[in-house]
C-alpha cells in the first residue's frame, strides 16, 4: 500500500533516529570499555542487533515503513539484551553488575520512549495495525527498560495489552508471522507482569501478578514451541520458573524449578552454551528459595565440574565458580574454598580478557578474605576492581567497589584495632570514611536509592561492631536493672554507654542486655 510523502519522510526520519541511537550507544559503551568487548556471548547477542540495524538501514531507500520495523526490531533486542528486568538480561545474559551499556542506555531513555510512541502514533496514521502492534511491542519494552520508575511496570502492561488487542483485531491469516508477533507480546507481557508482581509491597496483589505472568509466560512457551524456537521457548520456560519460585505455595515454587531444569537440558541438547549458563544461574536462584542455599551451592559446583569435564568453556566454569563462591560468603563457612574459587575464576576471566566479570569476582574475593582476616589481600583486590571500573568509566561499578573498600578496611579496624598503633588504627578509619564518602556521593549523582542503601549498611554494620567492642571493653556508664512484676529481684539488667564520637558531635548513647556482668544483647541505639 502507498503511503503518502510527508508519512514517509516521517518513517524515514524515525528510522535514522534509531539507527543513529544504536551506533551511538554502542560507541560510547564500546569506548568506555577500551575497546574490549564483555564476553563472547555478548559480541554475538550485538550482532544479531547490528545485522537489523543494517537490514533497516538497506530498506530505508525503498519503503520506511519496513526500514522503521526492522529498526525497531533491533532497538527492542538492543533493550532485551542490555537492561535488566525481572526476565530481560536475566535470560538474555550472564551479565556481571550494570554494564556500561545499560548506563548509557539508561540516561538516554527519555529519546526511545518518545521514538516509540511516535512510532505508533505514525502507523496509525498509515492505517497500518500490523505495524502498531509491532510499535507498541517495543514501547512495552522501551517502559520496562525504565528500570526503577514506579509507572513502569503498570505502563508496560497496558501498552502490551493494547498490543495483543490491534493484534486480535486483524483479519488476516494467523500465519507464522502472526503466530510469531503473538509470541512475543505474550513474552514482554509476562516480564512486565512479573516486574509489577516483585514491586508490590502488597503480598495478595503480588501473589496474583505473580499466577498472573506465570500464565502469560506459558502461554509464551506454548506459542515458541510451536514455532519450533527453541531459544525462546527455553527463555520463556525460564520466565513462568523466576515467576513460579515467587508465588507462596511449595508446590508450584518446586514447579519453577524443575521447568527451570528443563529448559537447561534443552538448552544442552542443542548446544546453546550460553543461554545453558542462563538456565543454572537461574536454577541456583530458584533453589535458594525453594531448598536453601547447601542446595543452590551443590548446583553451582556441579555446573563448574560438568563444564571442565566438557572443556573449551572456561568463561562458564568461572561463572559457576564464582557463583559458589558468593554462596559460600552468604554462607560463612569454607570461605577458604570460596577464596580459591575466587581465585581460579579471576585466572580464567583474566585469560578471556573479560575485565567486568573479573571485577565482579575480586569484589567478592575482597568480601571472602575480609571474613578470612587476610585483610591485605582483601584490601588490594577491592581497590584493583576500584581501578578496573574507573578504567571502564562505570560509575555505579566503582561506587559498589569503594562501598566495599569501606567495608574492608572498617573489618580491619574493627579486628585489629588493640594491636595497631593509634596513628595507624586512625589511618584506617580516616580510609573506611573517605571510602564512604567517595561511594555515596557517587550513588547520589546518578540517584541510585538502591546504591546510598548499601552504603548506609556496610556503614551500620562496621560502626555496630565497633560498637559492640566498645560495650565489652569498657565499664557501662550506669547501669538500669528491670524488677520483676512483683517486685521481688530483677528481671532484666542493661548496662548503659556514652561514647565520645569526637569534637562537635553529641556523645552516642547505647544500651545493652548484661548477663552475669557480661554483655549477651544486641546494640540498642537511644
Amino acid at each position: 500500500m502507498a503511503i503518502d510523502a510527508e508519512l514517509d519522510e516521517e518513517a524515514q526520519a524515525l528510522v535514522q533516529a534509531a539507527v543513529r541511537f544504536i551506533q551511538e550507544v554502542g560507541g560510547e559503551a564500546d569506548a568506555a570499555e577500551g575497546g574490549i568487548p564483555e564476553a563472547v556471548e555478548l559480541r554475538k547477542q550485538l550482532q544479531e542487533v547490528e545485522e537489523l540495524r543494517r537490514d533497516a538501514g538497506e530498506l530505508a531507500s525503498s519503503s520506511g515503513i519496513l526500514a522503521l520495523r526492522r529498526a525497531l526490531s533491533a532497538l527492542e533486542l538492543l533493550l532485551f539484551y542490555t537492561v535488566k528486568t525481572e526476565v530481560a538480561g536475566k535470560c538474555a545474559a550472564v551479565m556481571y553488575l550494570t554494564s556500561r551499556r545499560q548506563q548509557v542506555i539508561l540516561a538516554r531513555i527519555g529519546e526511545v520512549l518518545w521514538l516509540a510512541r511516535d512510532a505508533v502514533e505514525l502507523a496509525r496514521d498509515v492505517q497500518d495495525p500490523w505495524m502498531e502492534a509491532a510499535a507498541l511491542k517495543v514501547l512495552t519494552r522501551v517502559h520496562l527498560s525504565r528500570v526503577g520508575e514506579p509507572d513502569a511496570p503498570v505502563a508496560a502492561i497496558t501498552e502490551a495489552t493494547k498490543a495483543l488487542q490491534v493484534l486480535e483485531n486483524l483479519e488476516e491469516e494467523k500465519d507464522q508471522d502472526y503466530c510469531r508477533m503473538h509470541a512475543e507480546i505474550l513474552f514482554v507481557l509476562g516480564d512486565a507482569q512479573l516486574t509489577k508482581a516483585l514491586k508490590s509491597p502488597f503480598s495478595q496483589a503480588r501473589e496474583e501478578a505473580l499466577e498472573a505472568a506465570a500464565e502469560t509466560m506459558r502461554k509464551a512457551t506454548e506459542a515458541f514451541r510451536k514455532l519450533e524456537d527453541l531459544r525462546w521457548t527455553g527463555r520463556s520456560m525460564l520466565g513462568t520458573a523466576l515467576a513460579l519460585v515467587g508465588v507462596e505455595d511449595e508446590d508450584q515454587q518446586m514447579d519453577g524449578e524443575r521447568l527451570a531444569e528443563d529448559a537447561k537440558d534443552l538448552f544442552h541438547e542443542a548446544a546453546e552454551w550460553d543461554l545453558e549458563v542462563v538456565a543454572v544461574m537461574i536454577i541456583v536462584k530458584c533453589r535458594i528459595t525453594t531448598s536453601g542455599l547447601d542446595c543452590a551451592l551443590l548446583s553451582a559446583e556441579d555446573a563448574a565440574e560438568d563444564w571442565k569435564e566438557e572443556g573449551g568453556r572456561p568463561e562458564h566454569v568461572a561463572i559457576a565458580l564464582h557463583s559458589a563462591a558468593s554462596i559460600y560468603f552468604q554462607l560463612k563457612e569454607n570461605l577458604e574454598k570460596a577464596a580459591l574459587y575466587c581465585e581460579e575464576a579471576l585466572k580464567l576471566f583474566r585469560a578471556a580478557q573479560w575485565c567486568r566479570a573479573e571485577s565482579a569476582v575480586l569484589q567478592t574475593l575482597s568480601r571472602v578474605e575480609s571474613l578470612n582476616r587476610n585483610f591485605d589481600k582483601s584490601i588490594s583486590a577491592i581497590k584493583e576492581a576500584v581501578a578496573n571500573y574507573i578504567d571502564m568509566q562505570d560509575r555505579r561499578g566503582e561506587a559498589e567497589s569503594l562501598t566495599f573498600a569501606a567495608e574492608a578496611s572498617l573489618s580491619r579496624l574493627n579486628a585489629e584495632e588493640h594491636m595497631l598503633p593509634t596513628e595507624q588504627a586512625k589511618a584506617l578509619a580516616d580510609e573506611g570514611r573517605d571510602f564512604s564518602d567517595q561511594a555515596g556521593n557517587i550513588f547520589r549523582e546518578l540517584g541510585d536509592k538502591d546504591g546510598l542503601q548499601m552504603v548506609d549498611e556496610v556503614m551500620y554494620l562496621a560502626s555496630n561492631v565497633a560498637v559492640e567492642r566498645y560495650c565489652e571493653a569498657t565499664q557501662p556508664t550506669r547501669m538500669i536493672t528491670n524488677l520483676k512484676s512483683d517486685g521481688n529481684g530483677a528481671s532484666e539488667m542493661f548496662g548503659e554507654w556514652l561514647i565520645d564520637r569526637g569534637e562537635g558531635m553529641d556523645k552516642l548513647r547505647v544500651r545493652r542486655l548484661m548477663k552475669n556482668g557480661r554483655c549477651e544483647g544486641a546494640v540498642q541505639y537511644l
